[in-house]
């Protein structure tokens, strides 16, 4: 009876591993072979997907279910690449997806020599009984808030999110700003990735954005990804009806709005 038992168990685990590929390998710059860190790679509206480390590897577990789907391997400053699960198979058969530098050219932006109003816009929650995080703890699990703006076009200088954990190591979060289209995020409207720390205790994540130029011409979306492992979670303070907070599991995954919950992200706007 035991050995019978260990045996369907051994069965068992081994069709679970035959339903799954298993994919490794490594994201690089084509003509300068260099690494590309914290590249999205993802199966397309899925939550199956993935974030490049700061040596440009990755892995990703695609379950045989969606071998007809499609991955995707995205990066700011790089033109995406499309490849069904079969051919991304094949494209790292030699460990290595090549991706090529595009150019991104951002909006031109008229401004009139009036002087600029200054204003604090998004969620000013503060509490430290309310909180709000990470959906997950898998890589390219990202989370944030519409911000509706006042006046186009508005200029982003800033942005802080209220911190209430205690005892975290270290955890490197990507701050993502979005245009909307149908109420979700759609494209980036920044030409620079901008990579973070979050606070290991409680206080505010600060980010100066005045060098990035970052400008909004309607509403945004604003959101933090979580890009590298670390033990534990980063906990912000959160509020209730204050907007819906909006997150995707994983890299290249649906965006979903998740009830009428807050979390305490702003920015200092100039318009």
């Amino acid at each position: 009876m035991k050995s019978s038992l260990i045996l369907i168990v051994f069965l068992f685990i081994s069709n679970v591993i035959c339903a799954q590929i298993i994919a490794e390998g490594m994201v690089k710059e084509s003509g300068s072979g260099k690494a590309i860190s914290y590249a999205n790679i993802g199966v397309i509206g899925k939550n199956i997907g993935t974030v490049t480390n700061d040596a440009g590897k990755f892995k990703l577990t695609i379950p045989k279910a969606n071998a007809r789907d499609t991955v995707r391997v995205s990066m700011l400053g790089y033109s995406p690449q499309l490849f069904s699960v079969s051919d991304f198979i094949k494209e790292i058969a030699d460990k290595e997806i090549v991706m090529q530098a595009s150019s991104f050219l951002l909006p031109d932006v008229i401004v009139s020599n009036r002087a600029l109003k200054e204003n604090v816009l998004g969620n000013t929650t503060e509490s430290q009984s309310i909180t709000a995080g990470f959906t997950t703890n898998k890589l390219g699990n990202e989370v944030g808030i519409i911000i509706k703006i006042k006046r186009a076009p508005t200029f982003i200088k800033s942005f802080t999110a209220s911190v209430v954990s205690n005892d975290n190591k270290p955890v490197k979060l990507r701050l993502n700003f979005y245009s909307l289209k149908d109420g979700l995020p759609d494209k980036l409207i920044q030409d620079k990735n901008i990579i973070v720390n979050a606070p290991v205790q409680n206080g505010k994540l600060f980010v100066d954005l005045r060098s990035y130029n970052i400008v909004a011409e309607d509403d945004f979306f604003v959101s933090l990804e979580w890009i590298e492992s670390a033990s534990g979670t980063t906990i912000f303070s959160g509020s209730f009806i204050k907007g819906s907070l909006i997150a995707r599991q994983t890299s290249q995954g649906s965006w979903e709005k998740v009830g009428m919950f807050g979390i305490g992200f702003t920015v200092k706007a100039a318009y």
